[in-house]
């Protein structure tokens, strides 16, 4: 596992501040630089990593660092913190003492910058075997042939840049990704939603040292090859862990006492490749017509350091291009609903694809304004890029946050598809699907919208599989989240 701290700083760090501040972690380490001077490590003389700090990054606002590091973090703090992080891995001998290298590296800093360091009480057991370890990523505590394990031991995890790294290394490596927490500890909607993937997991440790799958709740175990597998010597039909069936109050008492509605809207639109293109639009009409606000922050990984702007986000898009982006986009901080989503950009053959998710929180006693989505859906299918939508709603934490605990199921609310997607798949098939579909926009070339109930009847699944099993004969996956 990793000890992770955070120095939240006055000015700006200098690199000679930095540099006397790794003088102070340890005298006796080597300092290299990673990622074009983004990262700079530390290690032993057998070349091992031992820590890591990333350059600092200012943050648009304090709440930022309130939203991750917890409430009053920021109440000493300027409007505009520095933030840098630092880490260092727990060794299997635990020499050496890493955790306090990186304290003495964050405290230098505070002392030379102004500010504050934050750091976790520790929940995990630092001399279990599979908590332990190195390898050549700061982030990762153990890789094998088939899978990669990040330990992280902090209330809230993000989706950092640390961890966006590493799962994008190890992807390339063809390995999955595992994270594993503690069992009070919640993830961001981000990271969760990350972990969802089918090369992902997320493994929780219990109490009791056993561990389970904080997506299901399925039982785990260790295998030497494939990390955290579900325990085939349980019975196929075994219950979800307990700790897993449980209420949540643990991971996150504030969270957990504001149980929220959550609309979950994932977007697909098409742009035509023209010069002149400014991404974003789309995204700022989700959070208007979803959340009654426009993004606030954006960046490449949490915390979220930027003002939102379509224009930067657009051109770093162009910078990165062929390659895809993806971008993290909040909404403002005091909102009554917060926000939570990506956009993700890449080029097609047929031009510029925008990928959106969306999460937005609606406090207890507001329910979501479904026909509000209905009119949202009509007004793209009269711009024409709408490829696809999918709404969606569930039970969460008003904060939007993760805990390892039955949250129960996203339950579907509709589906739409664009003139081009329907044209694809034949307007007469399209129409005929065992759920009858509204059409919007151009009479002939409309887009459909398929309502599939309020988001609140389980059964409503069943009506979403046969609908895409109409849409895709053929295809085996369903599109339950």
């Amino acid at each position: 596992m990793t000890h992770d701290v955070v120095a939240l700083l006055d000015r700006r760090p200098t690199m000679r501040g930095m540099t006397r501040a790794l003088v102070q972690a340890g005298r006796a380490l080597r300092v290299r630089t990673v990622a074009d001077g983004a990262v700079v490590e530390l290690r032993d003389d057998s070349g091992r990593p031992v820590a890591a700090a990333q350059a600092g990054q200012r943050l648009a606002t304090s709440h930022e660092a309130e939203r991750l590091l917890g409430s009053g973090v920021g109440d000493s703090l300027p409007a505009q913190p520095w933030w840098v992080e630092a880490r260092g891995a727990e060794t299997e001998a635990g020499v050496p003492d890493t955790a306090g290298m990186v304290r003495r590296f964050a405290d230098s800093l505070a002392a030379e910058f102004g500010g504050r360091v934050w750091q976790a009480e520790p929940r995990l057991d630092r001399d279990e075997p599979l908590l332990t370890g190195t390898t050549d990523h700061p982030a990762v505590t153990r890789a094998t042939d088939r899978v990669a394990i990040a330990v992280q031991d902090r209330p809230v995890v993000p989706l950092s840049t640390w961890l966006a790294d590493a799962v994008a290394a190890h992807g390339r490596a063809g390995r999955g990704f595992q994270l594993l927490t503690p069992a009070q500890t919640r993830l961001t909607n981000e990271l969760a939603a990350l972990l969802e993937n089918p090369m992902a997991r997320w493994v929780v440790r219990a109490h009791e040292g056993d561990y389970y799958d904080g997506h299901v709740g399925l039982p785990l175990t260790w295998h030497e090859k494939a990390g955290f597998i579900v325990d085939a010597s349980k019975p196929a039909d075994l219950a979800p862990h307990p700790h897993y069936l449980g209420d949540g109050a643990e991971a996150g008492q504030d969270a957990a006492d504001h149980p929220a509605e959550h609309l979950l809207v994932d977007l697909d639109v098409l742009h035509a490749a023209d010069h002149d293109l400014r991404l974003g639009a789309e995204v700022e009409l989700l959070t208007r017509t979803c959340a009654g606000s426009a993004p606030a922050l954006w960046g490449t990984a949490e915390p979220a350091p930027m003002v939102w702007n379509r224009d930067d986000v657009t051109a770093l898009a162009r910078r990165r291009a062929p390659d895809n982006s993806r971008f993290v986009v909040l909404g403002p901080p005091d909102a009554a609903r917060p926000i939570s989503g990506t956009l993700s950009v890449s080029r097609v053959d047929e031009g510029v694809k925008e990928s959106i998710t969306l999460a937005v929180a609606h406090p207890p006693g507001v329910l979501p304004d479904l026909d509000a989505v209905t009119g949202l859906v009509e007004e793209l299918a009269v711009e024409g890029e709408l490829k696809a939508v999918r709404v969606q709603r569930r039970r969460g934490l008003g904060d939007l946050t993760r805990a390892p605990h039955d949250g129960g199921p996203c339950l579907p609310v509709g589906l739409g598809l664009g003139p081009d997607t329907v044209r694809t798949i034949g307007l007469p098939h399209a129409r005929s699907a065992p759920v009858e579909p509204i059409e919007l926009g151009p009479r002939f070339a409309p887009a459909l919208w398929y309502p599939l109930g309020d988001g609140t009847v389980p059964e409503d699944r069943e009506r979403l599989d046969e609908l895409m099993a109409h849409l895709r004969p053929g295809e085996t996956a369903t599109a339950r989240a």
